[in-house]
């Protein structure tokens, strides 16, 4: 009897235990249900350290989400001691406790080191955290070195001398990467409002600071008015540099060679912005960066250049570089397209993907890419098989806009930003930098892969042309007084023109020779006068990187016009 009242007293009491169970249950449930997130991460690729995608926050709570990289440890993530900004936010309503962000740009880099999203709520709680996976976290081994990069300095513009708004802004960013370690900076131009010596004294009063930091810059259209000056005080270390490779003959345009990467610096050197005027010189600079180009082919090529470049079909308004906001505003300063200088740049940039060209020009702010996901990085054609593009945005003045307005806002000595540059195996990471807030922008920094190198051309050679038969002089008509030569010389293989000479005297000074192109292997030299003697001589050339390549002279012929 007392073994069925045991039983029937312990089953009571794990049914009441039961009942206590469930009931301390609900109780959890439903303070957790006042309280609950979740984070998720829909990547749209599978391409390790590619942040591109949807993160999406469901909460039992309306509020604002704002979303940072953090590494394994839950905190937020920093490179060298330097915090990045957050990635994005959203915000639930009581009517919709689900928001999601929308990654802006393909190129958004997952950084190196980050191994988890972290979800901060209003209070600044994290309030949940998302895993990366493996295969997605950054995985390019090992950093091979920095460099950073600026542009539209533009002392003197904004405000007067005395209170310059770009001195401060270019001396607090040139203070923030020497600390990052960064013993090279480029500038993509525009350090002073109309060539002023004055602006190119400051800049260099600046950078002399840091001795131990090469600061290189090309030419933007504020400064193409004060070339000589530009040259007196601007990139004076590459009279000493043995990393400078080569130097055109306009003093302006240079090769810097960091780590096996080469660095090209293109001035702009004409002002005007329309279908009349060319930026650079045909012959002088586009020529000089052709070859230049083709001896780099197979190495890793960044290009310094001012002013960018429109879409492929001509529309600025989805340029690397520019935007249009949804008000209608846009901002048209692209290089002039279809004129013959950008045609031909422009085919270059398709031709050598190897080569990453950084441009500055419109001073837009990197977060006005909300208007244009193609703003800060990108390529220059739409199938991503040439060049690759990067705007830089303004070192003292970034400029901004509002959704709906027609007026925008410069900024100066209010927002200052530029570009920290990791250089890896197979790729380079630019990370936007604000360098106000002293932090580098995780929503403007983006990975970038090397481009297909290709095996350079080797230099052309022109063959040697021999004179055939020189004919006898003849009067041009019977009245004339003048007379006539019959000129004929071997055929040159692949050759484009024939050029001859002919002179009164042995040595062909310019004074007293004449000089005529044909395509063809016989021309009449005409206009020749009696009693005297005659010199010439013909050579072959082709054309290669825009420049003709000669043959050699042959061999020199006497012709004497005797009296008659």
């Amino acid at each position: 009897m007392r073994g069925i009242i045991s039983k029937i007293t312990a089953v009571v009491l794990v049914i009441g235990l039961s009942f206590m169970t469930l009931s301390d249950t609900d109780v959890i449930n439903k303070v957790e249900a006042d309280d609950v997130y979740q984070l998720t991460y829909h990547f749209s690729n599978n391409n390790s350290g590619s942040a591109y995608g949807k993160i999406t926050m469901t909460a039992s709570q309306a509020g604002e989400y704002h979303f940072y990289w953090g590494d394994k440890n839950g905190q937020k993530l920093t490179f060298n001691g330097t915090e990045y900004s957050e990635l994005g936010s959203c915000t639930t309503t009581t009517e919709n406790m689900t928001a999601s962000y929308q990654v802006i740009s393909p190129y958004t880099v997952i950084p190196s080191g980050a191994e988890k999203l972290l979800a901060y709520g209003d209070n600044d709680q994290v309030v949940d955290s998302y895993d990366i996976p493996k295969t997605k976290q950054f995985n390019e081994g090992n950093l091979l070195y920095k460099f950073a990069l600026m542009s539209d300095v533009h002392y003197n513009r904004y405000s007067d001398f005395s209170a310059d708004d770009s001195v401060a802004p270019f001396d607090n960013a040139l203070k923030f990467v020497n600390s990052q370690g960064i013993d090279f900076v480029g500038l993509t131009g525009d350090l002073s409002s109309h060539g002023e010596t004055e602006a190119f004294q400051k800049f260099k009063s600046a950078t002399d600071k840091y001795p131990n930091m090469s600061v290189y810059t090309c030419m933007g259209n504020h400064d193409v008015s004060g070339i000589k000056n530009f040259n007196k005080y601007v990139n004076t270390k590459k009279k000493t540099d043995k990393n400078i490779k080569s130097i055109n003959e306009n003093g302006v345009d240079f090769v810097y060679e960091k780590q096996g990467d080469i660095f090209i610096f293109l001035s702009q050197t004409k002002w005007l912005y329309n279908s009349k005027y060319s930026y650079l010189l045909e012959k002088q600079q586009l020529n000089w960066l052709e070859k230049t180009l083709n001896t780099y082919a197979n190495r890793n090529v960044y290009l310094f250049f001012h002013t960018y470049f429109a879409s492929e079909n001509g529309d600025v308004t989805t340029a690397v570089g520019n935007l249009k906001n949804p008000g209608g505003y846009t901002y048209d300063l692209t290089y002039t397209f279809g004129t013959t200088d950008e045609k031909r740049f422009r085919k270059l940039l398709n031709q050598y993907s190897n080569v990453t060209m950084f441009s500055g020009h419109s001073h837009w702010a990197y977060g006005q890419q909300k208007y244009n996901p193609n703003l800060n990085i990108g390529n220059i054609n739409s199938k991503k098989t040439g060049a690759s593009l990067v705007h830089v945005s303004s070192v003292s003045a970034p400029r901004t806009i509002e959704a709906n307005s027609s007026e925008r806002e410069e900024n100066n000595g209010k927002l200052s930003e530029g570009t920290v540059a990791l250089r890896y195996k197979n790729c380079t990471v630019y990370l936007g930098t604000d360098f106000k807030s002293g932090k580098y922008m995780a929503d403007a920094s983006y990975i970038c892969y090397d481009g297909k190198k290709s095996t350079p051309v080797p230099a052309i050679k022109t063959g040697r042309t021999k004179i055939k038969s020189l004919g006898k002089a003849k009067k041009i008509s019977k009245k004339s007084k003048k007379y006539k030569v019959v000129l004929k010389y071997k055929k040159v293989p692949k050759a484009y023109k024939y050029e001859i000479q002919y002179s009164t005297t042995r040595k062909f000074k310019a004074t007293k020779t004449k000089t005529r192109r044909t395509n063809k292997t016989r021309y009449t030299i005409t206009k020749l006068k009696r009693k005297t003697a005659y010199y010439i001589r013909v050579r072959a050339y082709r054309y290669q990187f825009g420049e003709r390549v000669y043959g050699k002279w042959s061999k020199v012929r006497r012709l004497k016009i005797k009296k008659k």
